[in-house]
Order: C-alpha cells, then sequence, then structure tokens
C-alpha cells in the first residue's frame, strides 16, 4: 500500500483541517493562561520599574535638601567695578547674613632676583656643580654639568621635578648682556628665596639683585587688618572664602592720596535659591504621588465591560502604600522647630487631590522672619526632607521592597518560560497522536471504500447473469 502523507489522501476526508484544529484548539487551552500571566507579569514589572525610577529620583532631591548647608544659600553683593574687581567673595557653610567694609592694602608678593651675566650661550662651569634654591619649607637642588651655558642652567631650574615653583627666564639686554631673572613662585613675609652654589657656583648668588621681597596680602574689614601669606582669606570672615585680586583704589576724599578706598561686601539670604529648593521638593513630591496613583489606577468600567485603561500596577497595593507614606509625613507635626509644626505654615499648601504648591510671599516672610526654624523643619535627618528620604529608601534601595517584588516577578517569567517550552513539547506530542489516529482511521475508510466497491461488483455481476 502506498504511504499517507497527508491525513485524508486516501480516504478523500480533509482531515487535515480536523488535525490543525483540534491542535490550536488545545494549543490555546494552554497557551493562553501562559500568555496572559506572562503578559501581567511584565506589565506590573515594567510598572515597579518605572516607580522604583520615580522614588529614586526624589529621594535623591530630598537627600539634596538633608546635607549640611544645603539651605545656606547666600547672595554676595560687592560695590566695585566689575569690570575690574578689587576682590571675590565666595560663601561656604556657616556664612551669616552680614555687611563688611573691604579695602585691598596690598597683595602677596613672590621674591624675585635678577643677576647679570656676559652671555648666556658661553660656558658658565668647567667642572660639575650644584645650585640650591629655598623659599620658606622649601627647597630643591639642581645638578649643573661642565660646559653648561645660563641657557641650559635655565633648562635645568625650569625642568627640575622637585621644583616647588621657581621659574627662570633670561633677559638679553642691548648692550650684550644676559640677565637671568628668578621668581621664587613663593609668597608671603619671610619667604625670600635663597640661592647657593658648590664649586664654581659657590658665587652665583653674588650675582644677583633682589628686586622683590616676599610679602603677605593684607586686608582691612571693618577697621581691623588681616593677613595671609596668599591672596586667599579662606574662613577670616567666618563661612567666607576671600581673594584679594588688586589693591583698591585711592580714596578721591583724600588729597594725598595716601587713603584707600573700602568697598562694601554685603552677604544677604539668597531667597530665590532656598525658594527653588523647596519647589524641587514640592515639585518632586507632585511627580511621584502623580506617577505612584497613575501606575496604580483601576480600570474603568462602562456597561459591565472593562475598558483596561487602568495603570501598570491597577489595583497594587504598593501605590496607595506609598502615597498615603508621603501624605502621612507632610502632613504630620514636626518637633524640629520652636516655631513652626507643620509645613503649611511656610506657605506650603495642599489641594483636594493632594497636589502641593507653594505660596511665595508667605514663604519669603517666614525666611525673612525665622530662617533658622524654616532649615530646621526642612532640612537635616530627622527634618520633612530626611523623613520622607528614609521612607521612601524602604521602596526604593537594593534589596527594599520594590526590589523584591522585581525578583519575584523575575523569578515567574523563568517559570512561564519553562511551562512555555512544556507546552511546545506536549503540543508536538499531541500532533503526532493525532495524525496516527487519523492515519489509521484513513487507512480504515480506504478499506472499507475497497470492499463496498468489491461488494457492489459481486452484486453486480450476479444481477447480470
Amino acid at each position: 500500500m502506498a504511504t499517507i502523507t497527508s491525513a485524508g489522501a486516501g480516504s478523500g476526508i480533509d482531515l487535515e483541517s480536523i488535525i490543525s484544529a483540534s491542535v490550536e484548539a488545545k494549543r490555546s487551552q494552554l497557551q493562553t493562561p501562559v500568555t496572559t500571566k506572562k503578559t501581567n507579569t511584565q506589565i506590573n514589572l515594567s510598572g515597579l520599574g518605572k516607580l522604583k525610577s520615580a522614588i529614586s529620583s526624589y529621594v535623591s532631591t530630598l537627600k539634596d535638601m538633608t546635607k549640611t548647608g544645603a539651605f545656606n544659600k547666600r547672595t554676595v553683593e560687592i560695590k566695585q567695578d566689575e569690570d575690574n574687581p578689587v576682590y571675590s567673595v565666595e560663601t561656604k557653610t556657616g556664612a551669616s547674613n552680614g555687611q563688611y567694609d573691604i579695602t585691598v592694602n596690598q597683595l602677596a608678593a613672590t621674591s624675585k632676583f635678577t643677576g647679570t651675566f656676559t652671555s648666556s650661550t658661553s660656558a658658565l662651569v668647567t667642572a660639575d656643580a650644584t645650585l640650591s634654591f629655598g623659599a620658606g619649607d622649601k627647597s630643591f637642588t639642581v645638578n649643573v654639568k661642565a660646559g653648561d651655558t645660563l641657557e641650559s642652567i635655565r633648562k635645568r631650574i625650569n625642568n627640575n621635578g622637585d621644583n616647588f615653583g621657581v621659574t627662570a627666564n633670561i633677559i638679553n639686554t642691548a648692550s650684550g648682556e644676559a640677565k637671568l631673572v628668578l621668581d621664587s613662585g613663593v609668597t608671603g613675609a619671610g619667604n625670600d628665596m635663597t640661592i647657593t652654589g658648590t664649586g664654581e657656583l659657590s658665587s652665583f648668588s653674588s650675582n644677583f639683585t633682589q628686586t622683590q621681597t616676599a610679602q603677605d596680602a593684607s586686608i582691612t574689614v571693618d577697621g581691623n587688618t588681616l593677613t595671609s601669606d596668599t591672596n586667599e582669606f579662606d574662613d577670616s570672615i567666618v563661612g567666607l572664602s576671600l581673594t584679594a585680586l588688586r589693591v583698591s583704589d585711592t580714596d578721591p576724599s583724600d588729597v594725598t592720596g595716601a587713603t584707600l578706598k573700602s568697598n562694601q561686601l554685603s552677604i544677604t539670604t539668597d531667597r530665590t535659591g532656598i525658594q527653588d529648593l523647596v519647589k524641587g521638593f514640592i515639585n518632586g513630591y507632585n511627580t511621584l504621588v502623580s506617577t505612584a496613583n497613575g501606575l496604580g489606577k483601576r480600570n474603568s468600567v462602562v456597561a459591565g465591560e472593562s475598558q483596561d485603561d487602568g495603570g501598570a500596577l491597577a489595583g497594587d497595593s504598593v501605590t496607595r502604600s506609598i502615597v498615603n507614606v508621603m501624605t502621612g509625613i507632610v502632613s504630620s507635626k514636626s518637633d524640629q522647630s520652636s516655631v513652626y509644626s507643620y509645613i503649611f505654615q511656610l506657605g506650603i499648601e495642599m489641594d483636594k487631590d493632594g497636589v502641593l504648591s507653594l505660596d511665595e510671599d508667605k514663604f519669603n516672610e517666614a525666611l525673612d522672619n525665622n530662617f533658622e526654624q524654616v532649615v530646621a523643619l526642612f532640612g537635616g535627618d530627622d527634618g520633612v526632607a530626611g523623613q520622607l528620604s528614609s521612607a521612601l529608601e524602604v521602596y526604593s534601595r537594593t534589596g527594599g521592597l520594590l526590589a523584591q517584588r522585581q525578583d519575584s516577578l523575575n523569578s515567574d517569567l523563568r517559570e512561564l518560560s519553562f511551562k512555555q517550552a512544556t507546552i511546545t513539547e506536549q503540543m508536538t506530542k499531541y500532533e503526532a497522536n493525532l495524525r496516527a489516529q487519523y492515519g489509521s482511521l484513513d487507512s480504515l475508510l480506504v478499506q472499507m471504500s475497497q470492499s463496498l466497491s468489491y461488494l457492489n461488483l459481486i452484486a453486480n455481476s450476479t444481477s447480470s447473469s
């Protein structure tokens, strides 16, 4: 008998369609629950990822607010020529509001020496020697080789790996002489440079004349003279870093020209900067609440039919828990301030939908009247920002609640992938069994058809005789 390559080929019945329909029905029966669960799991994973990211972003904002000095934002105003400033100022942690009359009396200076030589290209030494330079507590030594010229010595000084800042330059004069100009690079009174030599260079320093003495910078602040061995005055006024840029202008009211004019420095609270900090708190809060509510939104039902318009975490209690935690903290009484018990006393408002906003005028009034108390209410680990940060990190941190949920869902996906592979194997076996069964049926129908044809042939023969 010829091999049947397609179910029903022998009998003429479309058994192939029956097999296909049976396989698809069975596949759907097994596959649909897996596909549905896999899709829902992936949607939940995506939703948790978005929620975790939103929390992490807000926690970062909150942690910035809890840092020491986060609210210590100050505005610096100096009455001086902006194109040719006398000094510059930066505020640091601990800066306070205030006004100061500041005069720059002199800038810090390095010591300078100039030596006169007959030539920059003629050999200065016929045997190896050394040159040593010192300034303050710094020093280094240069090895000079036989035949070295002034030019090569200059290079040895400038390129020495232990050089603490000495620079050497050569000026070739019209008279043919060469002048070696040395700058110590070290400022501050008492830090004049020393030059000593060995061998033929033992009298090297005698060729030099000191043209500038190392000196401190000097400023006067409200009548008090302050000095620094550099032009930096760091915390001479607590919380401020002042850099002297040039000597102050002569006071025009002094006809002798002996008096220098002061330039007034004003340090005030940077209300705009602090407002921006609090606005960041509010915007981050509103964004996270909106994200959580959107992800947890349930599907709406119209005429008994779900509209599938819910969030990725529709009905998940975690979104409501996060919103409740946040609302609870910002609405709770705080004992961090002796003046304010609630952030709503500072001009922060919450509408019926839980959205925060800021009354800037009321907030500025609080800053002007009780700056430190505003900071106490918000800042630090125990302030509102710190409490929110700690509470939300329970959800977003590595190994936190959301991470645990994600791990569980990823485990579910691995199991579903295994079930998918099992279904594929089951369907292969199922189809093979169907083909075997329908193949047998097809063969039986062929045999029956052949038998019927034979019987009809006999019957017809008998009738004819």
